[in-house]
């Protein structure tokens, strides 16, 4: 393990539940406001009301500690915070999904996970009683957009607060549970598809203090009081790092769960201190947000999600200082088995070639891709990370745990997938990546899935995918592609190679399907992809050209449009 000079002692982490610390941090601010939701406004005397009622129904629904409740939204918004709570208030594990997920994809982790619980939107009943029978373990489905009578297999949010007025069942303190399971969330899933993994009420806890030790944010911080959240609740970042570390940590959050370029004044209106984004937001921002608007209260911009360039940090605090705000930019690295928590880049005077300094509670290691040898500082290999944030295991997946968890001198690390380079002051220099995507307007997309997409079709040799800027989008896909022998490059084989990424596949045992906005934007032939010195594909020299093209005339045929 590499000794990191200067680095701050691992901060103390309580063996709590979350709903535990919650309340410990409530202690004294019943009454201060918690979350706001458009027009809505919660106090913490009113979350905590909300969450112990659920949770009363959710014990009459037959979820018990340890059982996990599957929860297909992904939206960032007051439900899922409520249903959080309610959840780990009685032991509970919450899995949460993006809305839109497939059908079958639904149903292969009910049955995965055993739920007795589902929440989800859907519109049809009809729908929704198709699961009694494709999920033995399943009791019961709260649907939040539906109505239902009281005692049916299908429930709706108001049902919930009926059956727990009407139960005598007494909730479990479930104080002293840190060790207890959670949290299930997924790995990106851009090489071989979304791995669900495991993480506890300690991870949970050690990840929000570990990164609010890296920011030297306080508890009851008055300058950073209300957070602005842009992510979406089905993966880490979402849920915990902007949502529920500031509610555990004494701060109010803003949710956006509608929030597109045409509403960016109105949210912002709000008056952040904080915002948790994405890099793209940096872009969007003066693209979309009305020149007069005041946001001389924004204290903080935290970007997670990808890189965040020295120079993109820079333009960002520009823009910030022109509508009356001098902020701290803050960049965070990680990977979704440390929560997203390894090092953190501070302002726009970080070291542009890396990543930032190791967080304190994070202990890094470099080992040699090829014998496993440890190395020193400077020296490349491949990342390895411990500390009480990294995941409790891999669900139902041993295989990886083997692959992915191992212990050496009584410390467990996990393997990031990343080569990288660390300097005797914990400074990370990332050489090269497991995983690349694009955040993009709706969601992210993921370079390898696009790849793999259209690497299907039978015409085509070689392919690469980089981003592309796009004015609506921010940014989409655009794929390069050496044909093979004989196949002409026209817009007819540019029709063909939509048409096979357009339909569905298989990544490992995952079934993938592109949504519209995933499909490339452009498809660029050449007759051999660019090189560096080191026989890879040189990438940068592709999105150096996407960024050419981008502002050319259109060279392919429309997109054929695919149902989200």
């Amino acid at each position: 393990m590499l000794k990191i000079r200067h680095q701050k002692r691992d901060p103390f982490v309580p063996p709590l539940s979350i709903s535990t610390l919650y309340d410990i941090s409530s202690m004294g601010h019943q009454n201060d406001i918690v979350v706001n939701q458009k027009e809505l406004n919660i106090t913490r005397r009113e979350l905590a009301h909300d969450r112990n009622t659920v949770a009363r129904g959710f014990l009459e629904l037959g979820v018990g500690p340890g059982d996990i409740i599957t929860v297909a939204t992904g939206r960032s918004m007051y439900d899922n915070i409520v249903i959080f709570l309610a959840a780990n208030r009685i032991g509970a594990i919450v899995a949460f999904l993006d809305e839109k997920t497939r059908k079958d994809q639904l149903l292969h982790y009910l049955n995965e996970f055993k739920s007795p619980l589902l929440i989800t939107y859907m519109n049809t009943r009809a729908g929704l009683k198709s699961f009694k029978a494709a999920a033995p373990s399943l009791k019961n489905i709260i649907n939040l957009d539906g109505t239902s009578t009281l005692g049916g297999f299908i429930c709706n949010r108001t049902s919930i607060d009926q059956i727990a007025k009407k139960s005598k069942r007494r909730l479990p303190k479930n104080i002293f549970g840190g060790k207890r399971e959670a949290l299930i969330s997924f790995t990106s899933g851009s090489t071989s598809g979304p791995k669900p993994m495991v993480f506890t009420n300690e991870n949970l806890i050690a990840a929000a203090l570990f990164s609010k030790a890296a920011s030297g944010i306080k508890m009851w911080d008055k300058n950073i009081k209300t957070w602005f959240s842009f992510v979406k609740f089905d993966c880490p970042y979402g849920l915990w790092t902007s949502v529920m570390t500031p509610i555990i940590g004494g701060s109010s959050v803003i949710l956006t769960p509608d929030i597109n370029p045409t509403n960016f004044d109105y949210y912002f209106s709000k008056n952040p201190n904080a915002i948790s984004g994405v890099p793209l937001l940096l872009d969007l921002l003066p693209r979309y947000l009305a020149k007069d608007i005041n946001l001389s209260k924004v204290k903080l911009f935290i970007s997670g999600g990808e890189r965040l360039e020295a120079s993109a940090s820079e333009a960002g605090s520009a823009f910030f200082k022109t509508h009356g705000a001098n902020i701290k930019i803050c960049n965070g690295y990680g990977v979704g088995e440390c929560l997203g928590s390894i090092s953190v880049a501070v302002g726009s005077s970080y070291r542009p070639d890396t990543v930032g300094r190791v967080v304190p509670g994070c202990h890094v290691m470099v080992l040699d891709p090829e014998t496993g040898k440890e190395l020193s500082h400077g020296k490349t290999g491949m990342l390895y990370v411990s500390g009480k944030h990294t995941l409790s295991r891999y669900y139902n997946r041993p295989d990886l745990d083997e692959q992915k968890l191992i212990t050496i001198k009584h410390r467990r690390f996990v393997k990031t997938g990343d080569l990288a380079t660390i300097s005797e002051t914990g400074f990370i220099t990332l050489v090269g990546r497991a995983t690349f995507f694009i955040n993009s307007v709706p969601a992210k997309v993921y370079y390898e899935i696009v790849r793999s997409a259209v690497a299907k079709s039978p015409v085509v040799s070689k392919c690469y995918v980089v981003k592309m800027p796009d004015k609506k989008m921010g940014y989409t896909a655009c794929a390069f592609v050496v044909t093979k022998d004989g196949v002409p490059q026209n817009d007819d084989t540019r029709d063909a190679i939509l048409a096979a990424a357009s339909e569905p596949f298989y990544i490992g045992a995952h079934c993938i399907e592109l949504k519209n906005y995933e499909l490339p934007e452009k498809i660029v032939f050449l007759d051999a992809l660019p090189l560096t010195p080191a026989n890879k594909t040189d990438f940068r020299a592709l999105e150096r050209t996407a960024a050419e093209l981008a502002t050319a005339k259109r060279v392919m045929v429309p997109k054929k449009k695919i149902a989200a």
